[in-house]
């Protein structure tokens, strides 16, 4: 098993990310600078910021070299946003954290920390001045899309006089719980005289920070902001605005983590609240223009390919089975491999010469195999996810060990791993093979017929309209893939395989079964009831891939389930309609004509029935839905016929 961290091990190859990143953020031409590193859920980013931390430390440089001289002057800050969450103003916790690293930092901390003092008494009562900072997002807002940053601290000082930045209580010492005397000692100088402060402008702030730097020795400051994109949609903003008009100065630079969807969905919610209705050319260049301008440099990480996942596999592998200084030459052979030819995975051959031939235990040879053989299913089916591919190995090997013990030797790794993709992606339909299979003595008929208008001389991974006759659920791209990769399905005795799967294992699997972030930020802002989250929430389901809709579908689906009496998720499913998201119109018409009608709200039926008006390109497909509805004799029937 492996645990579900961020690790300055580079298993994936993203080591020549980090480098390109240090060489930018330490290239004093470029700075000030805000780098906006994006990519999927757990696609590496957090790794690749630790990495970038450790490699501006210079003790991780030998003495004298111009990389341990390059360092000494750089100082690195690590904060991760989500922890603000909770706070009343993220601005104030953000800025707050930041100072306070700053203050307690081993080699610059000494030399600034009056100032740190300083600039935090001056701002001791943001917290109390939240209306006031009502004022200072819009004219920003404006001066942004008008002048640019210049116009910044003009729009800020003719906003209301606010110009005081950071709360009573800073956000270090808040989540702090050693009980550190130095930590006690620092809140203490802060609070002591703060309301006698003297009070300035974002100008004077950003022109007080950068001499407080300077005096510290401190020739660049690398911020490092993480988890972004767990934020809530108004905590996002107010992050990047913290980072953008008050500690944006001369010798910093900013490195941001997110799903870049999930940002765009932040701004889309605060300024474009009539996303829908207006032009979406012009929503969509909004976004853009204020996203430029808060972060220069988007660098978009890819997605892993096979061979890389068939490496960080067999990494893994090693990581468990070898002792740590036989999986340190793993790792170096597989970097020396890697700069060789960075297109060629690392496996069972890389191994065993990094390990000077000596033959491999029995069950890291049987992983490594595996790894293999299993790479393109895992990196198709989980999109080349690393911490998915991590999750989804964990289940596998404790899926294989409960089979081992049950004595099931004809269990078969391609078998399972193909199964799993399907379970952990499409819970749903792996359930729906589970009722096929239970009914026909673990060869279902429909998986034979899918796979052979799929597959073979005279099948066609394309055709559609095909699935579309076994089950209109199994006709998506993604899905009529999964029936045509291999293994073959037809002739394999599937009881086993779902014997181990719905055992005591069962609630292990499901609790690893991950939903994107960027699914339940758009999940949210449907069922808010907030106009502006819910338009933005409906523009930025239109960008969610064929797989993340499903995942969507499936959360709704969830919601109802728990909550048949409560509106919000078929209010979400509506919205969904209104936006055309492909599927959404089915999935209704299966949630009325397969669920019990008597507990779902009366006004469903109404707008269902205005649906089915305005829709009429829909309404082929809503209608076994409407003659349903217009039989019932219960609150959602009556209401319907009212509507008719």
């Amino acid at each position: 098993m492996w645990p579900d961290n961020e690790t300055t091990n580079d298993l994936i190859g993203f080591q020549v990310h980090a480098d390109l990143i240090r060489a930018v953020v330490t290239n004093a031409a470029m700075l000030p600078i805000t780098i906006g590193i994006f990519g999927d859920w757990g696609g590496g980013k957090t790794s690749i910021m630790k990495m970038l931390e450790r490699d501006l430390d210079p003790e991780q440089w030998p003495t004298g070299s111009s990389e341990h001289k390059q360092c000494e002057s750089i100082a690195v800050v690590y904060v991760n946003t989500w922890l603000f969450e909770g706070y009343d103003d993220a601005k104030a916790a953000i800025i707050s954290s930041i100072l306070l690293e700053l203050a307690e930092h081993k080699r610059f901390g000494p030399k600034i920390r009056d100032g740190v003092i300083s600039l935090m008494k001056s701002v001791h009562w943001m917290r109390t001045t939240r209306l006031a900072m009502q004022h200072v997002v819009i004219p920003a807002a404006a001066a942004f899309f008008s002048s640019g940053a210049a116009a910044i601290p003009a729009a800020l000082a003719l906003s209301a006089g606010l110009t005081n930045i950071l709360p009573s209580s800073c956000s270090g010492t808040e989540q702090e719980t050693d009980g550190s005397k130095e930590k006690a000692d620092l809140e203490k100088l802060i609070k002591k005289d703060a309301p006698q402060a003297q009070v300035m402008d974002v100008h004077t702030f950003r022109q007080r920070f950068g001499k407080m730097l300077a005096n510290g020795g401190i020739t660049t400051l690398v911020v490092l902001v993480d988890d972004l994109d767990r934020c809530a949609p108004e905590r996002i903003i107010e992050n990047l605005e913290a980072v953008k008009l008050f500690l944006s100065v001369e010798q910093t630079a900013f490195v941001i983590g997110a799903d870049r969807r999930i940002v765009e969905h932040a701004i889309r919610s605060r300024y474009a609240e009539r996303a829908i209705e207006e032009n979406d050319e012009q929503t969509k260049g909004l976004v853009k223009d204020y996203l430029e301008k808060l972060v220069q440099v988007p660098y978009s990480l890819p997605r892993l390919s096979a061979t890389e996942i068939e490496t960080y596999m067999a990494l893994l592998f090693c990581q468990k089975h070898l002792k740590a200084s036989d999986f340190g030459l793993c790792l170096k052979a597989c970097e020396e491999n890697r700069a060789r030819n960075r297109y060629a995975s690392f496996g069972y051959a890389g191994v065993r010469t990094a390990l000077h031939g000596t033959d491999l235990k029995p069950e890291l040879a049987g992983a490594l195999s595996l790894a293999a053989a299993s790479a393109p299913l895992i990196a198709d089916g989980l999109k080349g996810n690393p911490r998915q591919v991590k999750r989804f190995l964990n289940a596998l090997l404790l899926r294989k060990e409960l089979a081992c013990v049950a004595k099931l030797d004809n269990i078969r790794d391609d078998v399972l791993v193909k199964l799993m993709i399907l379970e952990y992606v499409h819970t749903e339909l792996f359930t729906q093979i589970f009722s096929w299979q239970s009914r026909q003595n673990g060869y279902p008929k429909e998986i034979a017929e899918l796979e052979a208008m799929l597959t073979g001389p005279k099948g066609d991974v394309n055709n559609e309209e095909g699935a579309k006759k076994v089950d209109a659920r199994w006709a998506t791209t993604a899905l009529r893939r999964w029936i045509a990769m291999e293994p073959l399905l037809k002739d394999v005795d599937l009881r086993d395989y779902f014997w181990i799967a719905r055992d005591r294992l069962e609630s292990t699997f499901t609790g690893i079964s991950m939903v994107p972030p960027i699914v339940r930020t758009v999940l949210d802002g449907l069922i808010s009831g907030a106009p502006p989250k819910r338009n933005a929430a409906m523009m930025a389901a239109k960008n969610l891939t064929e797989d993340e809709r499903a995942s969507l579908l499936s959360l709704i689906d969830q919601l109802i389930s728990r909550q048949p009496e409560d509106k919000a998720g078929y209010e979400a499913v509506r919205c969904l309609i209104e936006a055309g998201i492909a599927g959404s119109a089915e999935f209704l018409v299966k949630t009325l004509t397969q669920r019990p009608l008597d507990n779902v709200p009366a006004n469903v039926g109404m707008d269902f029935m205005t649906l089915y008006k305005t829709k009429s390109e829909l309404s082929s497909i809503l209608d076994p839905a409407k003659q349903l509805l217009l039989k019932s004799d219960t609150r959602i029937g009556k209401a319907a016929q009212s509507a008719k």
